[in-house]
């Protein structure tokens, strides 16, 4: 392929010809034709010759597996090899996302003789969660004047599925929370029955099981009287987590993207519900995702989580009645609903019916404020139309809330670094208040 410089090249010097021949000037004439002669040649030889040999490379990348974790390192091997009978010299890189922290050869000058095989190696570290694609490999070569350049993609994509960061959920477990909440266990709500706990005693009628007869207050008001113990239990509760997963949620910096970041939160959140014996679910919603994880008292919604994010990237718009629907149909224990969102675009929220928010759920929104997933700069003007910004922001947010809670739902505007903890505490005020239907 000739690149334009070339064609312009080409069309100074034959109107140089031109010219001359029409003024008569000789030398200028055998200049002209002596450097058009050698373009051209460069051209054409070049075309006839490396370009053709570049179709001779094959490529085979090698990885160690296609999963991994955010901020694990993977180590890939590019096989190079020339099929052809002439040498062949080439520039190459490997396509990659902007999720990947790059080192080592994975773009680079190669010189390949006939039947020559050379392995090149690199790493990528993931920043973000999510399934993402290596590839395809691009090589290309240019003649010395560099005025043609022919490019070949050689179609080997691969696709490595990111799974949370084990450093990121230690991490926040380990934060000033308090020991009460994660470790201690939360234990108020409580119903009588058949349980574990002594709650008093009441007078025994002949449907009560007489093993629970409390004999030390036998005949304590006439002589003859009975009384059985009453116990209690504590009365478990599911928690769900309804996740955001449409492009209100892809935003952030090349460090820091919210998804990944509410992922791990919840991901936190429900290992510490699961330490209280309460089960866990979660929901990943929008117009494009509709996945449903049920929930159990054991890691195995937690892990089912972990894989399904590590499969999926946010896409789509969100529809929150949508998700009271699902909600309604999907869950029939007595949960706690944890809804998680930005509503990041106000043209997409629908305000619906209030009976369309009565689902017989006890619903907690959760609107997280984007300002933590905001580029900083060093940079007056800048910081100055960001806080303006923040302000019309945090005006939109304090406004949604105010619907929701008009509706009966408890919402919050939460950042970054609270969510964790607002989810807890509303937790143990759900735990405190629940009803055990």
């Amino acid at each position: 392929m000739i690149r334009k410089s070339g064609y312009l090249l080409l069309a100074i010097l034959s109107y140089g010809i031109f010219e001359s021949l029409l003024l008569g000037y000789p030398y200028y004439i055998a200049l002209s034709v002596i450097l058009f002669f050698v373009v051209s040649s460069d051209i054409l030889l070049f075309n006839r010759g490396p370009a053709l040999d570049l179709y001779n490379v094959d490529t085979k990348r090698i990885m160690p597996g296609k999963s991994s974790r955010k901020f694990q390192s993977v180590n890939i091997e590019i096989v190079f090899s020339n099929r052809g009978k002439k040498r062949v010299y080439f520039h190459y890189f490997d396509t990659l996302s902007d999720v990947f922290k790059s080192s080592g050869q994975y773009e680079g000058f190669l010189s390949l003789e006939p039947g020559e095989e050379v392995t090149k190696e690199y790493s990528i570290e993931s920043i973000a969660i999510g399934k993402y694609k290596i590839g395809p490999v691009k090589i290309y070569t240019q003649d010395p004047m560099k005025l043609c350049l022919v490019e070949y993609t050689i179609p080997s994509v691969d696709e490595v599925s990111v799974s949370p960061a084990i450093a990121d959920i230690h991490t926040h477990r380990s934060e000033r929370l308090s020991n009460f909440v994660f470790y201690m266990g939360v234990h108020y709500s409580r119903k009588v029955g058949q349980g574990y706990d002594f709650y008093g005693v009441r007078q025994y009628t002949e449907s009560d099981d007489f093993r629970y007869v409390a004999w030390n207050r036998y005949g304590a008001i006439n002589g003859e009287d009975l009384y059985i113990k009453q116990m209690e239990e504590e009365k478990p509760i599911d928690v769900i987590f309804a996740m955001d997963y449409s492009w209100n949620v892809n935003q952030g910096t090349a460090e820091k993207r919210m998804y990944d970041s509410i992922v791990n939160v919840v991901i936190n959140a429900a290992y510490a519900i699961l330490k209280n014996h309460d089960g866990v679910g979660f929901m990943i919603d929008s117009s494009a995702h509709d996945h449903f994880i049920t929930p159990t008292k054991s890691e195995e919604s937690v892990k089912n989580l972990e894989k399904l994010v590590s499969e999926i990237r946010p896409d789509g718009t969100f529809n929150i009645l949508s998700v009271m629907e699902k909600v309604k149909k999907r869950i029939k224990k007595n949960a706690l609903i944890f809804l998680i969102s930005p509503f990041s675009y106000p043209e997409s929220f629908s305000r619906g019916n209030p009976n369309d928010y009565k689902i017989g759920k006890r619903v907690f929104v959760f609107l997280v404020d984007p300002d933590s997933f905001v580029e900083k700069r060093d940079d007056p003007v800048y910081e100055k139309l960001l806080f303006s910004a923040g302000i019309v922001e945090r005006g939109y947010l304090s406004n949604v809330a105010k619907f929701f809670q008009s509706m009966g739902i408890k919402s919050s505007v939460a950042k970054e670094n609270d969510l964790l903890m607002r989810l807890m505490s509303e937790y143990r005020y759900g735990k405190m208040t629940n009803e055990g239907y």
